[in-house]
């Protein structure tokens, strides 16, 4: 006959949680240390019931590999790019060793990600070679840039404000609430475009470039951009102030007033009316 045992429901939640998280147990965490010293738990079979079929490590065997799978298929979604790159079983393979690894810890799985790139960092195969492998550098950037888009499309922010136009003053220009500026070392934004795109994109060269990526009313946009551009909204960013970000930017390039007035007029039409500012 099954001994049974009567635990405390918190105690039993995080039990389940901790043999769901990390099956394999690589936290160090043994999920009977969860449970209090009057529990008296020896075994899972003195927790979940077997069957004729089917022992209690067996029906176990069978929530674990499903929440993986469900884990897994969150990954595949947050990194898409990324898995088209790797390949489907490389994915997977890494994919599963960082979700034992890193067992998510946060009910929001939009946060299952939030390490991926640094574990792909710390396991990349010329971590001890002098010269690295370009392709490697590649998919880092690129699983950094994938998991900012899914942050970018889903932290709470401001909405409700009015945009500027062309008749707007510059004074009052600001950049709108979710505006994120990017550095790659790689034609990361490209590649991620044309695989969103339904393109089958080749690994690229290294090219170093920049873009900006943009939300208004829940829709990200994405935009390239010149060095020159990237950082005169770096400076405009860090300040809040379009006066102060000319000034920087003009001291920084040398530049002569009369010649950047008229490059800066012809970005503040192509960037109001592609949304960068409000009111």
């Amino acid at each position: 006959m099954q001994k049974t045992v009567k635990i405390p429901l918190k105690d039993f939640q995080q039990w389940m949680q901790q043999l769901l998280l990390d099956p394999y147990q690589q936290t160090g965490i043994n999920p009977n240390d969860l449970l209090s010293n009057e529990s008296n738990i020896t075994s899972i079979e003195d927790v979940i019931c077997h069957s004729e079929k089917l022992t209690a490590q067996e029906h176990l065997g069978i929530y674990q590999r499903s929440y993986i799978a469900r884990l897994r298929n969150c990954m595949s979604q947050q990194f898409s790019a990324l898995e088209y790159a790797l390949g489907e079983d490389l994915f997977c393979a890494f994919a599963d060793d960082y979700l034992a690894s890193k067992p998510s810890q946060n009910y929001n799985l939009s946060f299952l990600g939030a390490h991926f790139a640094d574990y792909l960092e710390n396991k990349r195969p010329d971590a001890k070679e002098e010269i690295k492998e370009d392709w490697i550098d590649f998919m880092i950037e690129l699983t950094r840039f994938e998991y900012e888009i899914s942050v970018l499309f889903e932290v709470k922010a401001e909405e409700d404000y009015q945009l500027a136009n062309m008749d707007t003053h510059e004074n009052e220009l600001k950049l709108v609430p979710i505006f994120a500026l990017f550095k790659f070392r790689f034609p990361v934004r490209k590649y991620y475009s044309e695989f969103k795109n339904g393109k089958q994109p080749d690994l690229p060269l290294e090219n170093e470039t920049y873009c900006v990526v943009l939300r208004h009313k829940f829709k990200l946009a994405i935009y390239d951009l010149h060095k020159e551009q990237y950082d005169f909204l770096i400076f405009l960013k860090e300040q809040g102030n379009i006066a102060t970000a000319k000034q920087l930017f003009k001291s920084n390039y040398k530049e002569n007033s009369i010649l950047f007035e008229k490059v800066w007029s012809s970005w503040k039409e192509r960037w109001v009316t592609a949304n960068f500012f409000r009111k």
